[in-house]
């Protein structure tokens, strides 16, 4: 992505990654976490970071600078792929409205991602070539070799 990103922390098996949102309001901390849920695919989950640890996917931040967030989980996948450059990162929005959105970003930064990454949509649980009009279950990314 073409868009400036937050400093991320990762930890030593490039699985988990936190960061902080900043506005003039407040800071938020966020996560990203990729869990192996087949062989070569992990699953990418993000959002706000709760004082427990838990990772909450669902709450709408609303702190101003999605770009920037959306860019610096893009920033993660990076360095995840530096660690893993064989397996493929699977992830969905948290509702059907969320999945449309990051089809749109994706669509949006299809040139500053097209030369690195492999996007596949997946209908039905099936990858399949990324198209700008589809709606999809969910997105695959890979490295391309």
């Amino acid at each position: 992505m073409n868009q400036k990103f937050y400093p991320l922390r990762a930890s030593e098996n490039f699985l988990s990654f936190q960061f902080e949102s900043q506005s003039e309001e407040r800071t938020i901390a966020k996560a990203v976490e990729l869990v192996r849920i087949g062989v070569n695919v992990y699953n990418l989950a993000f959002g706000d970071l709760a004082e427990h640890g838990d990772l909450n996917d669902q709450v709408v931040s609303n702190n101003g600078d999605m770009h920037k967030i959306l860019a610096t989980v893009a920033q993660a996948i990076i360095l995840f792929f530096k660690a893993y450059p064989g397996e493929q990162v699977y992830f969905t929005g948290s509702s059907p409205a969320r999945t449309r959105l990051y089809r749109a970003i994706l669509n949006r930064e299809r040139e500053n991602w097209s030369m690195v990454f492999e996007v596949k949509g997946v209908l039905n649980g099936e990858p399949i070539p990324f198209k700008s009009s589809s709606d999809y279950d969910g997105f695959l990314v890979s490295c391309k070799k």
